[in-house]
């Protein structure tokens, strides 16, 4: 998670908005999720079951990690046979901090992007419009403008792609691949349910999920190692 993958992770995501935005890729993919004739989707959840397993439940193991990583970050500063752990449990937590924030309240309030279940296409009333499109004229409103979105990137799945910052902290190649896994695992089961429900176009996963790469691989290059500190000690 270096200079490598950050460039990468950066070029990845132009090319992404820009396959997005001259393709209908999003709306194609949606489409296959909804059922027209009863005009909703796929994943029925009249007793909020599945809500809660893959929205509520789901979150716990995040937050758990995330505290866990805090106080363990805290406490390194006390014990000296942690330091070689203080920039992996950094890590962690500011990734588990900036990511959800930067997605949930920055990224929604300034791209005013909606979701599915909103757009005349489906079973909403507004229309379709890409992240660089202008809105057209709404003849019902007093100021002729609809209603503002809120839906992208995908704010949900930002708490498991986060976890991507594990890999950080771990120090074996083995482990750093199942800290990968889990992060993709976890990312993605909350992201294909806000799809199945009608809540979030692939792309707002994908954004994310890149967005997660370059948050990790920048902390990784700007927090300093402390290894050296527990030689000096």
């Amino acid at each position: 998670m270096g200079k490598k993958t950050l460039w990468i992770s950066l070029f990845s995501l132009i090319l992404l908005l820009a396959f997005f935005e001259f393709t209908n890729t999003d709306i194609l993919i949606q489409e296959k999720l909804y059922l027209p004739l009863e005009k909703t989707w796929i994943l029925k959840d009249p007793g909020l079951h599945y809500r809660a397993l893959y929205y509520n439940y789901i979150k716990i193991p995040i937050y758990v990690i995330g505290l866990t990583s805090l106080v363990a970050c805290i406490v390194s500063w006390k014990k000296k046979i942690w330091l070689e752990y203080r920039k992996g449990l950094l890590i962690i937590t500011l990734s588990l901090i900036i990511l959800p924030l930067g997605v949930g309240v920055i990224g929604k309030a300034v791209t005013n992007v909606q979701c599915p279940d909103d757009l005349s296409h489906f079973a909403g009333k507004i229309p379709y419009v890409k992240l660089f499109e202008s809105y057209p004229y709404n003849p019902n409103s007093p100021d002729h403008k609809w209603p503002r979105g809120h839906c992208y990137p995908a704010g949900h799945a930002s708490g498991g792609f986060a976890l991507l910052s594990l890999v950080c902290f771990f120090k074996s190649r083995k482990y750093k691949f199942l800290a990968f896994m889990l992060a993709m695992g976890m990312g993605w089961t909350m992201g294909v349910y806000q799809m199945l429900r009608g809540a979030h176009f692939l792309s707002h996963h994908l954004v994310t999920m890149i967005l997660a790469f370059i948050l990790v691989s920048s902390l990784n290059l700007l927090i300093k190692d402390f290894d050296h500190e527990r030689i000096i000690a």
